[in-house]
């Protein structure tokens, strides 16, 4: 642990990473692929007997989010569009017998649909390596991007679970006055006040608002803007290897920074990304958001490291990065002022890297992220046979940084003793 330490010292100081590490900067290792994925079955007839009903559809399957916990992968399977077809929704990665396979998390009765006690549609999540806690958030229906629709809407909520014992240990149910049955929720951050997690931020890509949720006064607040909107302007045109693809989705993208004063969002449909005071947010203050600047693509997910704001690059097949520390140096500006100008590319690949979606962190100076080709998936022109390779894969791509949960409690405390 001390030489982990070490590096994010090290990182912190702006200095060049600790020697035991051989990969360069932008180097990304492919870590899983899958033409279509597949899971662990009680037994082969219960897997037959799915394929049988349709309770298991293959083609239905997509990978979206992604969390690492102490070298274990956590993904997540929208129920986007259909009603059945999806028999999990949050899953582990396990290997058995030389093949990557997805093991319902943290059972299989946690995914059953129709069931408000379990998860019924699971997009992100977020993991506390502080504390070994994952926050996820469900929606509480299926099939909500499609023309079919479940007949059971149970209420949108967040579920803690103990990685360390895969045991659920609390689930907060979101009134419908906070968050309402028609909810997309998207993504979720974290905010560390007096040594511990008190607020999750949401973002709701239908309803176009960000939600905020006191784990201590088990109160929200919602904040909507018209920064939350899709853009004008073809701001929702998403051209991949030559072909557009037209996303008309809101607030989709959101990351904390590292010292919990900002949160930074984007809709995927645009390439604008904003600043928002977390302090006007958690009190009765009117939330201003700033314009930051403009993404040199549309993207999904974000994700801050330290000093690092990370996106996907959707057009460009690509993750780029935005500094806020060379920003501030650069342009004689406080963090506040600052505007998004010099972004960096970090990895590409037109072929094997299409629509990098969401992000991960380890503590070896990794990022993770998911490659899913969505957009072929959403047209209906995704090829399941594996002529045209794998559709879904999980990289790591080494930046020598961390997520801005890195030691959170330790540094929260130490802030309020100072």
């Amino acid at each position: 642990m001390m030489c982990r330490f070490t590096f994010i010292v090290f990182l912190a100081l702006g200095c060049p990473y600790n020697a035991e590490f051989t990969d360069y900067f932008g180097q990304s290792r492919l870590v899983y692929e899958w033409t279509t994925v597949d899971f662990v079955w009680p037994s082969s007839n219960d897997r037959s007997e799915a394929l049988r009903s349709g309770s298991f559809i293959p083609e239905r399957n997509l990978i979206a989010g992604i969390k690492v916990y102490k070298d274990t992968i956590y993904l997540t399977i929208p129920r986007w569009r259909w009603v059945s077809g999806q028999p999990a929704t949050l899953t582990k990665v396990v290997e058995i017998g030389g093949q990557a396979k997805l093991e319902p998390y943290p059972s299989w009765a946690e995914q059953k649909v129709g069931d408000c006690n379990a998860l019924q549609y699971v997009q992100s999540m977020e993991v506390d390596t502080n504390t070994g806690l994952m926050y996820v958030i469900d929606t509480g229906r299926v099939g909500i991007r499609g023309n079919e629709t479940t007949s059971t809407r149970c209420p949108a909520k967040i579920v803690v679970f103990n990685l360390e014992t895969d045991q659920k240990v609390s689930s907060y149910e979101l009134p419908e006055s906070f968050v309402s049955s028609d909810n997309f929720l998207n993504d979720i951050v974290l905010q560390y006040v007096n040594g511990k997690v008190k607020y999750a931020y949401m973002s709701d890509v239908i309803e176009g608002r960000l939600h905020v949720f006191d784990f201590d006064t088990l109160m929200g607040r919602n904040f909507e803007d018209q920064s939350m909107k899709p853009e004008p302007n073809n701001g929702t045109l998403i051209r991949v290897n030559g072909v557009d693809y037209n996303y008309r989705a809101g607030l989709d993208g959101i990351a904390m920074s590292y010292d919990f004063k900002y949160i930074y969002y984007c809709p995927l449909g645009g390439y604008n990304v904003y600043q928002l005071p977390t302090a006007s947010l958690t009190s009765a203050e009117t939330p201003k958001p700033r314009l930051l600047g403009r993404k040199i693509s549309q993207s999904d997910g974000l994700t801050y490291g330290i000093d690092r704001l990370y996106y996907g690059a959707l057009g460009l097949n690509a993750v780029y990065f935005w500094s806020l520390g060379h920003a501030m140096r650069v342009q004689g500006l406080p963090a506040d002022k600052v505007v998004m100008e010099q972004q960096s590319e970090v990895v590409r690949g037109d072929m094997d890297k299409q629509w990098p979606d969401t992000f991960a962190w380890d503590d070896q100076g990794y990022l993770y992220f998911v490659s899913n080709r969505l957009q072929l998936f959403n047209s209906n022109t995704m090829d399941f046979s594996g002529h045209d390779r794998s559709n879904m894969r999980v990289w790591k791509v080494w930046v020598n940084d961390t997520s801005y949960l890195y030691q959170a409690k330790f540094r929260t405390e130490q802030s309020i003793v100072g």
